[in-house]
């Protein structure tokens, strides 16, 4: 199946230089976001906070619930645990104890439950195991981008791998920022997302880079430039058609999932743009550059 023939001939590496200028102004932005929100931009998961388990009416959806609790000033994660029977997870930061959160809740949920509000768990993540699994985020990132660059350097080249790494962080750097810029903030949820992306982008890379090795010994005399740029075109159709079909799937998940579900959705979302986008206008463009610097073309 094709929507656009493989026989295109898009210049896409002449565009390199406007996609690097677009990438170096969306990485500047998304560092800055990540400076200036602070640690406001980490969740309960990371800066420590309480979770409860809560059965109310079945009736009453996660939305009622954050819009009765932001009427006693508080700004919680709400998430359906078993929706069908009324169950839901409240998360939220507070720095009170928690049978005062726990009374405060039940209290403030009585307001849109008929029946008697129920706690049926409650949690206390303390700042310390916060920092923990910050850190353990970081480190679970970076073992995941350099086990990438090992596994490209063995399959292909160190110029192939670098161009993928390259992308890579691209891809999770401005997904971040513009999940930032949406005022969401990070949790373990969104470390999954990121994880995610990193798999799926690499897998889109991969699937040129493929093309490139077949390429370079079909056409001997072609220059690498010009076999990048017809692996890119011939692989085109199929690269679409499964990013169209990734992102609406994770599309359908941020309109109707709702909760937590919507938060990484969004994230989803923004980094299979990146992705597709980062396997024709990084990775690609940077593997050149690698390749002509350790072997410069000869005039």
């Amino acid at each position: 199946m094709e929507i656009i023939s493989s026989s295109t001939k898009i210049n896409f590496l002449g565009m390199r230089y406007f996609a690097f200028l677009l990438s170096t102004l969306l990485i500047a932005g998304s560092v800055y976001l990540w400076v200036t929100t602070g640690e406001s931009k980490f969740g309960i998961d990371y800066l420590g906070g309480h979770e409860l388990v809560v059965r109310v009416d079945e009736g009453v959806t996660s939305a009622d619930i954050r819009k009765q609790l932001s009427k006693e000033g508080i700004d919680p994660v709400v998430q359906a645990f078993e929706e069908a029977e009324g169950e839901y997870s409240i998360r939220l930061s507070s720095d009170k104890k928690t049978k005062e959160v726990r009374d405060l809740i039940t209290n403030s949920l009585k307001g849109i439950s008929k029946d008697t509000v129920e706690v049926i768990k409650a949690d206390f993540v303390g700042p310390t195991i916060g920092e923990e699994l910050k850190r353990n985020a970081l480190i679970a990132i970076l073992v995941g981008l350099v086990g990438m660059l090992i596994y490209i350097s063995f399959r292909f080249e160190v110029a192939f791998a670098v161009g993928a790494v390259a992308a890579l962080f691209h891809d999770v750097i401005v997904s971040m920022g513009v999940y930032l810029f949406f005022d969401y903030t990070i949790s373990v949820a969104t470390l999954a997302a990121a994880l995610t992306i990193v798999g799926y982008s690499v897998n889109d890379t991969i699937i040129v880079f493929d093309r490139v090795r077949e390429e370079i010994y079909r056409q001997q005399k072609a220059t690498l430039e010009d076999i990048i740029n017809y692996s890119i075109n011939a692989t085109l159709s199929r690269t679409i058609i499964t990013s169209l079909l990734t992102f609406f799937s994770a599309i359908a998940l941020l309109l109707y999932g709702g909760g937590a579900i919507a938060d990484l959705s969004l994230f989803l979302c923004v980094g299979v743009v990146t992705g597709t986008y980062s396997t024709i206008f990084i990775a690609s463009p940077v593997a050149l550059a690698w390749e002509n610097f350790r072997r410069p073309v000869k005039s």
